[in-house]
């Protein structure tokens, strides 16, 4: 009997020290989930603190951004809105100059030219051969039929040339040189140039181009005291305008730019050799006529030199 309730305590024993065991396993097991979970939910909330902050720095980046911009936006605004009032100050206090300059300037005729005349010996228009006319329109104003008195493109390449170089290299058309000759002065002014440019498109507006080209024709300087192409032709090749040909033309036509220089006959041919070219480039003269003045021979007459 007492054997009996030994072994009735021992099976106790173990069934409470298994139960004790399961019930600390479980427990620990328990614990376990729980840190887990604790450490997962911990891990969330930094991870979502970490997105929020972030978040928080991109959006304040970006604000801040938006800010900088909207400034600079503001200050180009100011800016475009200042220049704008100093163009529009400058274009108003030029456009009242301007008016000063020219205002009470004649109409420009062809009368009012022809009593301004230097030339003492003036040829007719239709003497005028058109290789010589073709020729200074060549070399001294490429754009004569296309421009108003007043070449833009070209004033616009001096300005550009002076601005940038040590060299001078006038825009001026054959109507502004006119008015230099016959009306304004050789002034190298702002006052002066302005003037001139009035002056050439109230030449453009009331005379042909053809006539205009044998105004000018008629009042250029070509060294020898020879003024104007009538006197010119009988200095230097001892014959009436009207009978030059076509290496003659753009010989005498070179003149005009430098007497001094392409007076002597060494110099004036060069420059009848560049202006020939141009001619043909432009379309003045064909290839067989380009040939032909180029290998022409042209002389002086005895008392200028060969």
């Amino acid at each position: 009997m007492s054997y009996n309730n030994d072994d009735n305590k021992i099976r106790r024993k173990r069934v409470s020290s298994s139960t004790s065991k399961t019930t600390n396993k479980t427990d620990n097991k328990v614990f376990n989930n729980r840190s887990v979970s604790e450490k997962i939910k911990n891990e969330n909330t930094i991870n979502r603190r970490t997105r929020s902050s972030t978040y928080s720095s991109r959006s304040r980046a970006k604000k801040s951004k938006r800010k900088k911009n909207k400034k600079l936006l503001k200050l180009f605004k100011n800016l475009l809105i200042a220049m704008l009032l100093v163009l529009a100050l400058v274009s108003i206090v030029s456009s009242i100059y301007v008016f000063t300059v020219v205002k009470g300037s004649p109409k420009v005729t062809k009368e009012l030219l022809e009593q301004n005349y230097i030339s003492s010996e003036v040829v007719d228009n239709n003497d005028i051969p058109k290789y010589l006319k073709d020729a200074i329109v060549s070399i001294e104003d490429e754009r004569f039929y296309k421009h108003n008195g007043v070449d833009t493109i070209s004033l616009v390449r001096s300005v550009v040339h002076n601005l940038l170089t040590d060299t001078t290299q006038g825009g001026s058309t054959i109507e502004m040189q006119i008015s230099k000759n016959l009306l304004t002065s050789d002034d190298k002014t702002i006052k002066r140039k302005l003037k001139d440019m009035f002056n050439a498109t109230s030449m453009d507006k009331n005379i042909s181009k053809d006539e205009i080209l044998g105004i000018y024709l008629n009042n250029i300087y070509l060294g020898k005291s020879a003024y104007g192409v009538g006197k010119g032709a009988k200095v230097y090749f001892g014959k009436d305008v009207k009978d030059l040909n076509l290496a003659e033309c753009a010989m005498l036509a070179g003149i005009t730019n430098s007497p001094a220089k392409y007076g002597q006959f060494v110099q004036a041919k060069k420059r009848q050799e560049t202006i020939l070219y141009k001619m043909h480039e432009l379309g003045y003269i064909n290839d067989a006529e380009y040939e032909d003045a180029l290998t022409k021979e042209v002389t002086f007459v005895s008392e200028i030199g060969k």
